[in-house]
């Protein structure tokens, strides 16, 4: 089953899936892409609660979702 909606780009809001051997990234973490590295890498940004970087990854493609900011009408 594949998961990716979509190529993941600049500013995109993903969450990890599979967490690179790194102990301050852990699976559903959410994070902003900061840079993309072709042919499949990311660097991805994580902050703490008050809006510090936490840590940078570079992360692949496959390992992580993009998440969908386009906002849902209420009726």
């Amino acid at each position: 089953m594949i998961l990716h909606a979509r190529t993941p780009s600049l500013l995109d809001l993903v969450a990890v899936l599979n967490p690179p051997d790194d102990p301050d990234v852990l699976v559903g973490d959410v994070g902003t892409i900061v840079e993309v590295l072709p042919p499949d890498g990311l660097e991805v940004e994580f902050l703490d609660r008050d809006g510090r970087t936490r840590c940078v990854a570079t992360l692949r493609t496959r390992d992580i979702l993009v998440l969908n900011r386009d906002r849902t009408p209420l009726s």
